[in-house]
């Protein structure tokens, strides 16, 4: 979504460090407040709510209406999460289409020409998102695995672009990248800190939180990864590589029924954002 942004490399970084910050904090303050009211751990982890979240507060309100209440506010900020995830996901498959890199991209590519959005990614976004959440009833152990899955991406693409530095560094192909933010020569150290600790806790994520392990709370998070990656791999090597244009800065790339308007801020931004991550 940084390709629709205007000043994309001073921007982005500034929303990217300052929706962690604010999470942590928010987070914070919300994990103290939770864990002073929790009462006794054992009922509230036995609760026949279901939900220990909803037995503290409960213990806290004594009131049924105040625990539906504060149990709303938790049901609205979720929603509010999935259409952000919506939004940037259908943004993602646009991108992604757009430059050839999926299958039927010239179908998930089209912009409406009235709302100017890619109504087709948004619809397959949608439906992904659906069809995933409708997992958590059928089986726990396997939406464990969905959410476990996004965490894991999260880190491998955080970590990608690091590698991606250090070689560029190392191989004499960009000793330096200028931009708005810069380490400068403690960059390729930083750099190498952080994808050693995504490295590190992409393995550890892998590993069973019980013992015994069991079909019921094995943590099927490689296999699923390594599925993806599998995938990955063979659609690169059969259609990818041959169709795969990869954002096309300056040049504007008009797929039939895609908005131009759209498409060059698009390109004339993902140079400048590729910059600031570094």
């Amino acid at each position: 979504m940084t390709e629709e942004m205007k000043n994309a490399s001073r921007e982005a970084p500034k929303a990217i460090v300052l929706s962690v910050y604010i999470g942590a904090i928010t987070g914070f303050i919300f994990l103290i407040s939770i864990s002073f009211c929790i009462g006794d751990i054992t009922e509230t982890a036995e609760t026949t709510t279901g939900s220990p979240l909803i037995e503290i507060f409960f213990n806290s309100t004594n009131s049924v209406v105040g625990t539906c209440f504060l149990s709303s506010m938790l049901v609205v900020i979720v929603l509010i999460a999935a259409n952000a995830l919506l939004a940037e996901g259908s943004r993602s498959v646009y991108a992604f289409a757009r430059d050839r890199g999926l299958p039927f991209s010239d179908l998930l590519a089209k912009v409406e020409p009235k709302r100017q959005v890619p109504v087709y990614s948004i619809l397959l976004t949608c439906v992904v998102q659906m069809a995933l959440n409708s997992i958590y009833f059928g089986t726990l152990t396997g939406f464990n695995t969905v959410i476990s899955i996004a965490t894991e991406g999260f880190y491998l693409s955080y970590a990608m672009p690091l590698l991606v530095r250090i070689i560029a560094y190392y191989t004499n192909y960009a000793k330096e990248i200028p931009g708005p933010y810069t380490l400068g020569r403690w960059s390729v150290w930083v750099n190498a800190v952080g994808l050693l600790f995504l490295l590190f806790t992409s393995i550890t994520f892998n590993f069973p939180t019980l013992n015994p392990v069991d079909e019921e709370n094995m943590n099927y998070t490689s296999a699923a990864i390594g599925i993806i990656g599998l995938i990955s791999i063979v659609t690169w090597f059969t259609t990818g590589r041959k169709s795969f244009t990869g954002p096309q800065v300056g040049k504007m790339d008009l797929v039939e029924g895609v908005a131009g308007s759209m498409d060059s801020r698009s390109h004339e931004n993902v140079a400048t954002t590729e910059k600031a991550k570094f």
